[in-house]
């Protein structure tokens, strides 16, 4: 499911791709702004929806991978589970794969975190895969990106003042 932006769809001050560093007049990834990723609970497209929300709650991410034996197939959110259960979906007889919506858009974790937001909120967005070339592909939530921008305004450095 690929929601279109709210406003124009070339707008100023979009995501940037190419996993550089935007249109912030940054000079190249910083550690200290990097967006934090975790990891998310893998689930069988053949498990129940109950089963999903219980991965969900045991790793404290409300998103979960769909795989199935030839690899990822899906993306889950809690919001995605509480809008089928809402609409009658059987927690105990539905299964993941069912649901399941494409993985989430991409970036690049050391793309400056205002701008991941600003897409994220476009989007309408609760999660995205994070991608760090040294490390496996990880989600950050809408928390997780404000957590990097209330970062960076607290630091004393000249990312902010681009803005």
């Amino acid at each position: 499911m690929t929601r279109e932006p709210r406003g124009t769809r070339d707008r100023p001050g979009s995501l940037d791709r190419s996993g550089g560093s935007g249109d912030r007049g940054d000079s190249g990834p910083d550690l200290a702004r990097r967006i934090p990723a975790r990891v998310p609970a893998r689930v069988g497209a053949l498990e129940s929806l109950r089963t999903v929300m219980q991965a969900m709650i045991a790793s404290g991410l409300g998103a979960v991978l769909v795989e199935s034996p030839l690899g990822p197939t899906g993306f889950l959110t809690a919001m995605d589970v509480i809008e089928a259960v809402a609409g009658g979906a059987d927690p105990d007889t539905v299964w993941a794969g069912e649901i399941a919506r494409p993985a989430p858009r991409t970036v690049s974790c050391t793309q400056h975190p205002a701008d991941v937001g600003e897409e994220m909120t476009a989007y309408e967005l609760e999660v995205v895969a994070v991608i760090d070339e040294n490390a496996a592909v990880g989600v950050a939530s809408a928390l997780d990106v404000l957590s990097a921008v209330l970062r960076l305004a607290k630091e004393p450095t000249d990312h902010h003042r681009d803005r």
